[in-house]
């Protein structure tokens, strides 16, 4: 489902509704006592799974910060951590910040997400090095989370 079709959806539902329930106090209708979990429930579930995904990217960067090839494929099962864990211990520290998160397309199983990720990495010898760059991740959701299916770019 593409989230402009959900915005839009959105929009246009609460406007409905509200135009109804105008027209039943007008006519002294009683309004159903569920119109406001009408009204609110597609904006909950909105809301509920792109806070699930922003948790999925925060597991994301604080498993990538742990510098622990384990907790990475955790969120992004289908790593080689064994080629991680290598990197990783020429690793001293790395930070990662994601911001920029836009939900590009979600359906209850399948996301693609837009984020800048910065890195910035300071390795046992050498120096201290900051990338950042914007990529499009594909989300897969197993049992209550989401996981990293992979990148787009």
């Amino acid at each position: 489902m593409e989230v402009g079709t959900v915005n839009f959806n959105l929009h246009l539902r609460p406007v409905t509704l509200a135009a109804l329930a105008l027209a039943a106090m007008l006519s002294g209708q009683k309004l159903m006592p569920w119109w406001p979990t009408m009204l609110a429930t597609p904006q909950a579930q909105v809301t509920a799974a792109e806070a699930g995904i922003r948790d999925m990217l925060q597991r994301y960067s604080a498993a990538l910060e742990s510098l622990d090839a384990n907790a990475v494929k955790r969120v992004q099962p289908s790593i080689p951590a064994d080629n991680l864990a290598k990197a990783f211990k020429e690793m001293r520290e790395l930070k990662v910040t994601i911001d920029t998160v836009r939900v590009l397309s979600r359906d209850a199983t399948i996301a693609r997400v837009s984020c800048r990720v910065t890195q910035t990495l300071t390795p046992k010898v050498g120096t201290k090095q900051t990338t950042a760059v914007t990529r499009v991740i594909r989300l897969r959701r197993e049992s209550e989370s989401w996981v990293i299916d992979g990148f787009e770019r």
